[in-house]
């Protein structure tokens, strides 16, 4: 069996009468938006990184001064001040930061990827909300500071570009970090991070999540979010699985929510309980090691496309202002 529990009778009891009325569900999702060319969204991204390391040694402060007005979010302190200049100056000459911006140069010698993946979702952004304001993005070196990826400070968001930069990178494994994490720092996913901010920043509901199905309708909708900003990426990008698991979840989309249904668990405000079945890890907790972790964020996804698809007449808008996860619920006629 791919779970362990001590309530197996009561589960198979309720897999089999999910499985006499559940039908195939067709989801719909989000297709490319008819919008006019001039309507498109073009991103310049500002390269601190490159223009910080550029800069000649023996001229450190003029060139400091010379590029301050461009990258003023990441050059807002006093570069009359000798203190200020050598902090940086001792960054851009430290061994491990030269070596991880040779690297990100290799990777990231131009910015046209990035230019282009966020070009598009931006403007697909910009047209589903039109009155949330775009920011402009900047790139630079964090020294690997994995736990802010992604920064937003007023009308700025900056990367950690060096954040990206392939699962192969050695220092990645230096962090102590695990494989499951460092396997999504890839450039793939930095375009699917930026949205995964901006969602964050100003569409995500403002509310006490309380119970397991508040938290797994939450992230379903940042899921469906997603897939409206980013038709065309494949959808193990979006939620973090590889392939494998991903089709492991969709093989066993029934039996996780009979699971869930017969244990009781969707109105739980158990922390630990509420854990296992959204947090990050290699597996799901009381699940095969073949199964991707979250898989309660996974059955959320599903709900609230369901959701979108029984009531084609609520806007994206509306639906992340609904902070009834059991209306959501109730009206998905979620069946897998």
């Amino acid at each position: 069996m791919f779970f362990n529990t001590r309530s197996i009778r009561l589960f198979l009891a309720v897999t089999f009468l999910l499985s006499a009325v559940s039908c195939s569900e067709t989801y719909t999702r989000f297709p490319q938006a008819d919008i006019a060319p001039e309507e498109k969204v073009q991103v310049r991204i500002h390269r601190f990184d490159q223009a910080l390391f550029g800069l000649e040694p023996d001229q450190f402060q003029e060139g400091l001064l010379s590029i301050q007005d461009e990258f003023k979010p990441l050059l807002a302190a006093d570069l009359s001040d000798t203190a200020n200049v050598m902090q940086l100056y001792r960054f851009v000459t430290d061994t491990q930061v030269i070596r991880i911006y040779e690297q990100t140069e290799k990777v990231y010698p131009a910015s046209r990827f990035m230019e282009s993946s966020l070009s598009d979702a931006f403007t697909r952004f910009h047209y589903l909300f039109p009155t949330y304001p775009l920011p402009e993005v900047y790139t630079y070196i964090s020294d690997l500071y994995f736990e802010m990826p992604i920064i937003i400070q007023g009308d700025q968001l900056i990367v950690g570009i060096d954040l990206y930069l392939g699962s192969d990178f050695p220092l990645y494994r230096k962090l102590g970090l695990p494989f499951y994490k460092i396997r999504w720092m890839e450039p793939e996913s930095l375009p699917v991070d930026v949205m995964k901010a901006l969602f964050h920043h100003h569409l995500a509901p403002e509310y006490s999540q309380k119970t397991l199905l508040d938290r797994m309708i939450d992230g379903g909708k940042l899921l469906v979010y997603l897939d409206a900003v980013f038709p065309s990426v494949a959808d193990e990008f979006k939620i973090s699985y590889t392939p494998e698991q991903l089709y492991w979840a969709n093989e066993n989309e029934q039996h996780i929510w009979a699971f869930l249904v017969s244990n009781q668990m969707l109105y739980t405000t158990d922390y630990q309980t509420i854990t296992k079945l959204i947090q990050d890890g290699p597996f799901t907790t009381g699940f095969s090691n073949e199964s991707p972790a979250r898989l309660g964020i996974f059955i959320g996804w599903k709900i609230v496309l369901s959701y979108l698809n029984n009531n084609p007449g609520v806007s994206l808008e509306e639906l992340f202002r609904n902070v009834d996860s059991q209306d959501i619920l109730q009206n998905s006629g979620y069946k897998p």
